[in-house]
């Protein structure tokens, strides 16, 4: 395919707005302030300094370029035989019409607009080098303006371009001084590579990150699991795209609660946030998880509007577990507008050991203390196990049979209904619905979950991957490392569909179902179920099955 090339930034231009932004700082800073009020004016010297001085930090930054959307290449680079010769000028990432395209890297719109009836962004970068995106629709920048490394330029406009079923997704092309080149080529855009400096890099005595190693998956035909070792240290040294990245942890979590080490995946801090199930968005308590999913999904609206208005145009990817992982679906599939620009693009969804399904255990726990005349008494033995002290006495304070968290978790909920019917119509609706802007899903289940069903933690039909481990376990592991890094990269994720894990949840779950119905709960006869065997785990390693 072949993109118009015209003149490029050239270094020297980035090196005389280096070397005049260090004259006017070193002007402000040094010149004295010829004013009838020294201190004041020193005062808005300093300040002016120091946002000049900023700029120049950023201009410093080395030039380190990110995927523009998260599918892997289909076609690379074919170097052409010579200007109008035949070849690939640049790359195809196969990703699904609608999905956000972000600049690969700050610089300047050069392009944005038509050619030969397809529409292209190109932008001028720092190092000299002009990538150009296409075929997009929903341009969302103009000549001229500068971009930063993420801002959201358009949506991918169709699945095929140029040569039928075999150039199909976005075209990422490249050019230095009107030459093309590969856009792996790049810094940050090709395989990681050991650095001193700059993003993914490592400073001073650090050692190299060292990869984890490879996770086996499925074991036996996908019968079996393959075990992980408990991660240590962080097993990627650069993130798996340019989003930023959102927590959400379960039921009775507080603020101090790990979910999941973000620089494990080569994420920096300033790129993760922990979601806030407090009303004020402030460090949340126990007893903020409790007030039921919709609430919860409400707050995560409020605190995605206020990211997007911190960066406005940067996708966000969420990330949950347990009861995380509802809040996050009940917000993408019943809250989020994906034409809303108040509202960051999602561009992946990972829930782990969430009840997306339900928790037969939840069910039961709540048909026994809603039972005439035993439940008052179990109701009360409750109460008095939060005086304990130790383990026990923690684990009653951290939850109350009557919280509408622990109502909307428990199988046949109404919460968990309205979630898989929005889920059955947002896979139908396609680009009219909350998916629109190509929102992956996958769903991570524990093979030895004794709270959530290993076939319960899915959306029926939705990419599912069942990882070694417990509920909590699960979270320790490499292998959930390893499977949310590549998933969140666009990679391929090895298959592990965990049979006899949700064959053994399944048998534990019906009888979960019977202790409901002769509790009382007549409805759970009609929903049979499937948690999994509560099985110690050895300290160290999450065994698979």
């Amino acid at each position: 395919m072949t993109m118009p090339v015209t003149t490029t930034t050239t270094a020297a231009t980035v090196t005389f707005r280096t070397a005049t932004t260090v004259i006017l700082a070193a002007s402000l800073v040094f010149v004295p302030a010829a004013s009838p009020a020294p201190a004041l004016a020193d005062a808005r010297a300093s300040t002016v300094a120091a946002g000049v001085l900023q700029d120049l930090a950023d201009e410093l930054r080395p030039t380190s370029y990110r995927r523009p959307v998260p599918g892997p290449v289909v076609r690379p680079f074919e170097r052409p035989a010579g200007t109008y010769g035949p070849g690939h000028r640049g790359i195809d990432l196969d990703v699904a019409p609608g999905t956000p395209v972000q600049a690969a890297e700050r610089g300047r719109i050069r392009h944005a607009g038509q050619v030969a009836g397809v529409v292209w962004v190109s932008i001028d970068h720092p190092d000299g080098v002009r990538t150009t995106y296409g075929p997009l629709t929903g341009v969302r920048v103009l000549i001229g303006t500068e971009v930063e490394r993420g801002t959201v330029i358009g949506l991918v406009a169709a699945r095929d371009h140029g040569e039928p079923d075999i150039d199909r997704g976005l075209h990422l092309g490249a050019h230095r001084g009107g030459t093309a080149i590969d856009p792996l080529s790049l810094p940050g855009l090709g395989p990681p590579r050991p650095t001193l400096v700059g993003e993914g890099g490592w400073w001073g005595a650090d050692h190299a990150v060292v990869p984890y190693a490879p996770w086996g998956g499925g074991r036996l035909g996908g019968v079996l699991t393959s075990p992980s070792p408990t991660a240590q240290r962080p097993g990627f040294a650069t993130p798996p795209n340019a989003n930023h990245l959102v927590v959400v942890a379960g039921l009775s979590s507080t603020s101090e609660t790990p979910v999941l080490d973000a620089e494990h995946l080569g994420i920096g801090p300033a790129s993760v946030t922990s979601f806030s199930y407090a009303r004020d968005g402030e460090p949340y308590r126990v007893e903020d998880t409790w007030e039921g999913v919709e609430v919860a999904a409400r707050r995560l609206e409020a605190q995605l509007r206020a990211q997007a208005r911190r960066q406005p145009g940067r996708a966000v990817d969420l990330v949950g577990h347990s009861l995380g992982g509802v809040v996050i679906a009940h917000y993408l599939l019943q809250l989020h507008d994906p034409y809303d620009v108040e509202l960051p693009p999602i561009g992946h969804v990972v829930t782990i050991a969430s009840p997306l399904e339900g928790s037969d255990l939840a069910r039961a726990g709540a048909a026994l203390v809603d039972a005439p005349g035993s439940g008052a008494v179990l109701r009360e033995l409750w109460s008095a196990a939060g005086s304990l002290p130790g383990r026990a006495g923690e684990t009653a304070r951290s939850l109350t049979p009557d919280a509408p968290s622990f109502r909307d978790v428990a199988s046949g909920s109404p919460a968990l209904g309205a979630i898989a019917q929005a889920w059955s119509a947002a896979r139908e609706d396609g680009a009219e619905g909350p998916l629109a802007t190509g929102t992956r899903v996958l769903n991570i289940v524990a093979s030895r979950d004794g709270l959530v069903g290993a076939d319960r933690a899915a959306l029926e039909a939705a990419e599912r991957r069942v990882l070694p481990g417990t509920h909590q376990g699960v979270l320790m592991t490499e292998a959930v490392r390893e499977v949310v890094w590549r998933f969140l990269a666009g990679q391929e994720v090895v298959e592990s569909p965990g049979r006899l894990a949700t064959r053994l949840g399944a048998w534990y779950g019906d009888g979960l179902t019977a202790v409901s119905v002769l509790a009382g709960d007549r409805a759970a006869i009609t929903d049979v179920t499937l948690p999994s065997l509560p099985v110690t785990e050895p300290a160290g390693s999450s065994s698979g099955w």
